[in-house]
């Protein structure tokens, strides 16, 4: 599968997942569904969210000798992860920037393949558990879809959630790269392939 594939695929299925998890949420539960003005700050949301997913997979490549980054391939990624580690925030269009140079300039077709099979069955898992919370809930769900690299999910976007999320729902004013488990796993990550 060609990159062009892969990457008008993968974000226009995560994008129907959380609409139709949205609108589903929203009807089963009372709340009013997605406005434009959300679904627009999802949709400049996008690349930031697929750079995210991206890197957050890029460490399973490792666990396969057929598909681990050499250390030419390691010496060309590092500069973006540290860059990425080290901005206030990421913008859109440094996200969607980013994103192609990993999978043109610096990932082979194969590890790109590989990439595709963890993202499909990344969503798989989030289906599962998002099937799952559903009916521990009785059918509803409470707190939004869960969004990977954009804190709160969809909730987040909306501006209703409390706990200081404030601006990290905007589109270019938060790094989720120094959120949480995604922080700690570039780390290491980056540790791995300064070894290389």
């Amino acid at each position: 599968m060609n990159t062009f594939t892969r990457t008008a695929l993968v974000p226009a299925a995560l994008t129907l997942t959380a609409l139709t998890v949205g609108a589903a949420s929203a009807q089963q539960t009372g709340q009013r569904q997605m406005t434009p003005e959300m679904q627009a700050r999802l949709k400049a949301m996008q690349p930031i969210t697929d750079l995210a997913q991206t890197v957050r997979l890029l460490p399973d490549l490792e666990k396969n000798r057929a598909t681990a980054l050499s250390k030419a391939q390691a010496a060309q990624l590092l500069p973006i992860l540290t860059t990425l580690q080290k901005a206030a925030a990421v913008q859109p269009n440094d996200a969607g920037k980013y994103l192609t140079q990993i999978e043109d300039k610096i990932l082979t077709s194969k590890q790109l393949t590989a990439l595709d099979g963890l993202f499909l069955k990344a969503e798989k898992e989030r289906e599962a558990q998002r099937a799952q919370r559903q009916s521990a809930q009785g059918g509803g769900q409470t707190a939004g879809a869960r969004i990977p690299g954009l804190p709160g999910g969809l909730g987040a976007l909306g501006g209703n959630r409390s706990g200081g999320q404030g601006a990290q729902g905007q589109p270019g004013q938060f790094n989720p790269f120094k959120q949480d488990r995604l922080a700690d796993q570039l780390k290491a990550y980056v540790a791995l392939l300064k070894k290389k």
